[in-house]
């Protein structure tokens, strides 16, 4: 069975690498996915474990396609009779790239596409239903390429119930778990100095517990034919701690506001004994020990205020930054400002090893991986 996952453009080596710790075998990577091979129980796992990743997709029909008319034959030509005759169904689309069409001239042609599909197969036509289907297929246009797929998850993944408070600035989960596989975190002692919602520290602690992502365990999946509860049980029992988390983390924040949310945070999440959150300013504070890991989202952007306030901030953290972590420590440090920020870590003798670009939101930002 082909899988398609998707995540943050940019970041893919990271949902690749999360993807493998569950025994799913990757075979390649795309803009914003990666095409993996595996059986349902990697639907089953991924959805309910893996957290740098948005939706799990079967991945349906894959071929390049020039214009309309290619995206229906190619639509048509698939098999759906894996969808029920009394459920419902609906197409969601996007595209990237130059067309003559819009997404919802991609919806019209793969939706009618679907209903010949399945008249022809079954005698039977499907309901559609835009709002609350029991089935959703993606139709994905990268370029001229089609991706038609079958959507397991639902809603993505990237939103978190233990979100009770959202920091106006706040790091979408899935870069935070980026982040966190990016930084080659072990659980030794980890900060977060630019600790906003909690985001960070929390996702931390939750992927070293092998915590599930949505509690609530509401997927599309367990509408579809192939669904087997024995069989997903056992599947989650193969899944144990990645490592133990041997210190707290710990975050701070200048903000009393911001402060107040990100506890609400912690406790909603239920960590409240792994994570301790200081209300203080991490350009001044003396912290009685250094830790081994950091990991941030500084403040950068429209929201941030003035271009030269945030500089200013990171080069005096960057200043400080030998009495936060220690000798032959190692941070990730993400931000739209990623050039002059590696400029500062070089001219404190920091040494780069790396930096992912991607799109967050509607950012270009880099985490910037180094090492004292």
């Amino acid at each position: 069975m082909n899988i398609l996952v998707t995540t943050i453009r940019g970041f893919e080596e990271y949902a690749a690498q999360e993807t493998e710790l569950f025994g799913c075998k990757v075979k390649e990577l795309r803009q914003a996915r990666v095409l993996i091979e595996g059986n349902e129980n990697c639907i089953y796992v991924l959805n309910n474990f893996a957290r740098t990743i948005n939706k799990v997709l079967v991945l349906l029909g894959r071929e390049n396609v020039n214009g309309l008319e290619d995206i229906y034959r190619k639509a048509v030509s698939l098999d759906y009779t894996f969808i029920k005759p009394n459920q419902s169904f609906a197409i969601r689309a996007e595209r990237s790239g130059v067309h003559d069409f819009t997404s919802i001239d991609i919806s019209r042609a793969v939706g009618q596409a679907v209903i010949d599909s399945y008249n022809k197969g079954t005698g039977k036509r499907l309901k559609v239903d835009l709002s609350t289907p029991d089935v959703e297929i993606e139709a994905d246009v990268i370029g001229s390429e089609l991706f038609i797929s079958l959507n397991t998850t639902g809603n993505g993944l990237n939103f978190r119930e233990y979100r009770v408070y959202n920091h106006p600035s706040s790091i979408k989960p899935t870069l935070a778990s980026s982040l966190v596989i990016m930084s080659q975190w072990n659980g030794l002692s980890l900060i977060d100095p630019f600790v906003g919602g909690a985001t960070i520290p929390i996702e931390a602690a939750l992927y070293a517990f092998s915590s599930p992502v949505r509690p609530s365990g509401n997927f599309n999946y367990k509408k579809l034919s192939f669904y087997n509860k024995e069989e997903e049980d056992q599947a989650f029992k193969k899944i144990n701690k990645k490592f133990e988390v041997k210190e707290k983390i710990v975050g701070v924040e200048i903000s009393r506001k911001h402060f107040t949310g990100a506890l609400s945070n912690v406790k909603s999440a239920n960590l409240e004994n792994n994570i301790e959150l200081i209300l203080g300013d991490s350009v001044k504070i003396e912290f009685q020990e250094r830790f081994k890991f950091l990991i941030s989202n500084p403040p950068y952007g429209i929201r941030s205020g003035r271009k030269e306030k945030v500089l200013k901030i990171y080069e005096l953290f960057i200043k400080n930054l030998d009495k936060v972590l220690e000798e032959r420590g190692q941070g990730v440090i993400v931000t739209t400002e990623y050039k002059k920020l590696s400029e500062f870590l070089r001219e404190r003798g920091y040494k780069i090893l790396k930096v992912s670009i991607g799109l967050h939101g509607k950012l270009w930002v880099g985490a910037v991986l180094f090492r004292s």
